[in-house]
């Protein structure tokens, strides 16, 4: 790849030309798509850590006090965890459609049941976060 050529130096630096194809690619900061890469698992693991804390520890009016609906709940955000923490965009597809569940689930607890709303607002809160970082890693990549 090399710098556009005919183009001011403000637009080369974020663009780039492949000679054989002559495909313009976005040029993207390292940094950039570590912060996202970042967000993403600081987020998942909130999520993952937040299941257990919600379902199996709260007291019974804000949580259920079942640790087998909190191992239902964690057990489907562990299989894609490998490949989220290693950047992989197939597992980050995977996780993103296991987000809308729980996107789903907290949205539904928010507003069917009041006493649990916090920590319901909170999983629906950073599935959305969690989501949108997705969304930027790879578009970045």
């Amino acid at each position: 790849m090399q710098p556009l050529e005919g183009l001011p130096n403000r637009c080369s630096k974020f663009f780039s030309i492949d000679s054989r194809s002559y495909v313009i690619t976005r040029m993207v900061h390292p940094a950039f798509n570590n912060f996202h890469h970042g967000a993403v698992a600081l987020t998942y693991l909130a999520l993952i850590i937040l299941q257990p804390v919600w379902h199996a520890l709260l007291p019974s009016p804000l949580g259920f006090a079942s640790w087998w609906l909190a191992l239902v709940a964690t057990a489907p955000l562990l299989l894609p965890l490998k490949g989220i923490l290693k950047g992989k965009i197939r597992s980050m597809t995977w996780g993103g459609y296991l987000m809308v569940f729980y996107l789903v689930i907290g949205i539904m607890e928010a507003w069917s049941n009041p006493p649990q709303r916090l920590p319901a607002l909170l999983q629906t809160l950073l599935v959305i976060l969690c989501i949108y970082s997705m969304l930027r890693y790879s578009r970045d990549i």
